[in-house]
């Protein structure tokens, strides 16, 4: 089967895991990043400013800023003479767009993985999808019952297999990653309120991804690692850590975020919020370790910094069951028997890779 994913070319980014699980499936898989399209120069499209001015402009004279984006899009997959359109995040398409595939015959589907404050203007639940899916499955409730939308349905986020993997550190990797407790992402209000007893000065705690904007006047800053880390780099910052820290989304109800899945697969020591959700993915106590609360977080940092082998028995387990349930082959079976695309066997000898 040929499929075209649509989104943003980033390293170990849902849509490069979409594309590594459906090689590994059998699939022909091609990536369409639709920022090439949105008229910013290449050599700023690293800077998030340059898309906001793009965007404002934009926006004065089009419905969205991707709107130049579509064509291409639809060339691309007339070319290809695509059987699946597979859009992650959704934001990327138009609703016209969707329409105009589905008159050619091609299966559209569209995955959310992320909480619902991220919905942006949410055209996309205007287009005639054959399948819908989100992250949350309380915004699925809400949706199928609000929209009479039989075609939304859950699907949890998961871990690619390229990049989430167990590696071997040298001794520079532990002098430049070490620590007591790490964590990435970005440091918005109420992560860094969640984890502010951890930031005291007596732990060496690294945080790792998008630098706490200016206007968070917060401790945060004197603790940022200074970078993004991606793909390998994630990996060794996470197992170098003692203890890698997970902070779910407020907006996050009904299930857990990629990062629960990812550590997992690293096999890195996971302590994360606890969440309802969590315990149907992995088994608390023996594959992740949860808190709940402030309080309760600096309890159990201190506790297992000083069990070492419990820490390790945990991960591994943890890398094992990830690997087992819960990568993106796995979604992706769920997600084409969905929408009527029997499903190719997977086969364990085929590199995530290979295209």
């Amino acid at each position: 089967m040929r499929v075209l994913v649509v989104g943003p070319d980033w390293e170990d980014g849902s849509e490069v895991g979409c594309i590594h699980g459906l090689r590994a499936m059998g699939h022909e898989a091609t990536l369409f990043d639709p920022r090439k399209y949105i008229g910013v120069p290449r050599p700023l499209q690293r800077y998030p400013l340059a898309y906001a001015a793009a965007e404002f402009v934009l926006r004065g004279t089009v419905r969205e800023p991707f709107h130049f984006a579509q064509k291409p899009l639809l060339d691309r997959a007339r070319e290809l003479a695509v059987d699946l359109v597979l859009v992650v995040q959704l934001l990327w398409v138009l609703p016209e767009t969707i329409t105009e595939l589905r008159a050619r015959g091609i299966v559209c589907a569209g995955w959310f993985p992320d909480a619902f404050t991220s919905f942006g203007r949410g055209t996309f639940l205007l287009a005639p999808w054959n399948g819908l899916f989100f992250q949350d499955r309380f915004m699925v409730q809400r949706l199928r019952h609000s929209l009479s939308a039989d075609f939304i349905h859950h699907l949890p986020e998961c871990m690619d297999r390229v990049y989430h993997r167990p590696i071997a550190l040298t001794e520079q990797d532990r002098r430049t990653y070490g620590a007591d407790v790490a964590t990435f992402g970005n440091y918005y209000p109420y992560r860094a309120k969640l984890i502010e007893p951890l930031l005291d000065g007596s732990l060496d705690v690294k945080l790792w991804g998008a630098q706490p904007p200016s206007w968070l006047h917060h401790k945060a800053h004197n603790f940022w690692a200074g970078k993004v880390v991606q793909g390998d780099e994630k990996c060794k910052a996470m197992l170098a850590a003692k203890i890698a820290l997970n902070t779910n989304h407020y907006a996050g109800i009904g299930d857990v975020n990629k990062r629960t899945f990812e550590l997992g697969g690293m096999g890195a020591f996971q302590l994360t919020d606890n969440r309802p959700a969590l315990n149907e993915y992995f088994e608390i106590g023996k594959e992740v370790v949860t808190f709940d609360g402030r309080a309760d977080l600096r309890e159990k940092v201190q506790h297992y910094l000083a069990r070492p082998e419990e820490r390790q028995q945990i991960a591994n387990a943890a890398a094992k069951r990830a690997l087992r349930d819960h990568t993106f082959e796995k979604r992706l079976e769920v997600l084409l028997r969905t929408v009527s695309l029997e499903p190719y066997p997977a086969s364990p000898s085929r590199s995530p890779r290979e295209g």
